[in-house]
């Protein structure tokens, strides 16, 4: 077997629009020793013969065919293959910065890191920029330490919450999956949730760099993202994965404060998802896997829990910024039948939205917080509103110590903590 100091792993599944320039992003990298393990996951159109076409050019490329199984499946073929020092889980529908091995590479060295994760910019499927430097995606930029090595036991109450769960934007020490005999849960949806937790535990050493790296093709018709909604169920499979994984190895106690803020955001993220027909579907099937424990969580996922009524009752007086045009608020926003007069707007990092409406309220820059002076701030993102509300209190601390964060209108600590 042939020694080489980074393994790219790629599931490629009828790509063939987006497949050459994320082939030739990876052979304009700086970093040269590599190995391109792509693994054909039953495409039916050309994207197997594009590879072929690499493979014939470039000795570094080890294609391989398999029938449709998924991705998970093709990544776990991909590592037994493996023979670098380092692994990295590329998407075939992405494409990379010139220096990003270099940049991974040398900082996994450097530290004698386990994992090294970096950011990324989300593109259309031309390419355009439609989202960069979100401070809560793919890396919690206000939570995470940049640039320091650290692992679970620095963060037990939040190591979950520090960065996404993806794989693309790792770089792996293989010796740490192997031992671990880490992966991927085959899933239709939700299949590297339980493998980005449980790797983030084994690693010894995690280093963050602040560095967008990667082009992530966001919302690409065919992609597995829209497999999500029929499979919306696959995100309890691997949540609980990972709580099987934690009692295991004797750590779910440690771990259960920050395992619990990530399960509720887990399952948020996918009953946001959903239709009315997809969510009872959805309810049915965690009652059969979860039936000792849905009480406990029932109040808390029904996403028609807060109404127009109940948002009103818990602004009060207070004249308030929302924060978050999610689909979740949207919802409950355009279903008011008259204004709230103390909902003074929506804030949004995304410039996109910027003046347009929702329901009756106008969507605005994040830079008018100032100006418009509000008595508080009311987190209204449903997914991820854990690490969210932690991220926006700093935030306000910094730069608004006079403006409030109202509570969190969706967590309740007893269900964290319990």
């Amino acid at each position: 077997m042939k020694k080489v100091e980074i393994s790219l792993i790629i599931p490629v599944y009828n790509v063939e629009k987006y497949l050459k320039q994320c082939l030739d992003s990876i052979i304009n990298q700086t970093f040269k020793d590599i190995e391109v393990i792509c693994i054909d996951d039953g495409s039916d159109d050309n994207s197997y013969e594009i590879l072929k076409r690499y493979a014939a050019s470039d000795s570094r490329f080890i294609v391989t065919c398999q029938k449709n199984q998924g991705a998970a499946i093709a990544r776990n073929t991909g590592l037994k293959i493996a023979a670098g020092k380092y692994v990295q889980f590329l998407d075939a529908d992405d494409y990379f910065e010139p220096n990003m091995l270099q940049e991974l590479y040398d900082k996994a060295e450097e530290t004698n890191a386990d994992m090294v994760v970096c950011s990324a910019r989300k593109v259309d499927v031309n390419g355009y920029v439609i989202e960069q430097n979100n401070p809560n995606w793919p890396i919690n930029i206000l939570l995470a330490p940049v640039n320091k090595a650290f692992n679970w036991h620095d963060f037990s109450d939040s190591i979950f919450s520090l960065f996404c769960v993806v794989p693309w934007n790792k770089l792996y020490l293989r010796k740490m999956l192997t031992d671990n005999n880490l992966q991927f849960q085959n899933l239709k949806s939700s299949n590297d949730l339980s493998f980005g937790h449980i790797s983030r535990i084994c690693a010894s050493k995690i280093i963050i760099l602040d560095k967008i790296l990667i082009n992530y093709r966001y919302n690409r018709a065919g992609s597995i993202a829209k497999l999500r909604v029929q499979n919306s169920i696959n995100i309890i499979e691997a949540c609980l994965k990972v709580k099987e994984f934690l009692q295991g190895k004797g750590l779910y106690e440690d771990l259960k404060q920050s395992f619990n803020r990530a399960f509720i955001n887990h399952i948020r993220a996918g009953v946001s998802l959903c239709d009315d027909n997809e969510y009872k579907k959805f309810i049915y099937k965690f009652k059969n896997l979860m039936p000792n424990e849905f009480k406990k969580y029932e109040k808390f996922i029904n996403y028609e829990y807060i109404t127009p009524e109940y948002l009103k009752e818990f602004i009060g007086d207070k004249k308030v910024l929302l924060w978050g045009a999610s689909l979740f608020i949207r919802k409950v926003l355009e279903s008011e039948n008259i204004p709230n007069p103390n909902i003074l707007g929506i804030i949004d990092n995304n410039s996109a939205l910027w003046g347009q409406m929702c329901g009756y309220y106008k969507i605005l820059s994040p830079d008018l917080i100032g100006t418009i002076n509000p008595d508080g701030i009311l987190l209204t993102v449903l997914s991820d509103n854990e690490k969210l509300y932690t991220t926006l209190e700093e935030k306000l601390k910094k730069q608004y110590s006079d403006i409030i964060l109202l509570p969190n209108i969706f967590t309740p600590e007893e269900i964290v903590n319990g």
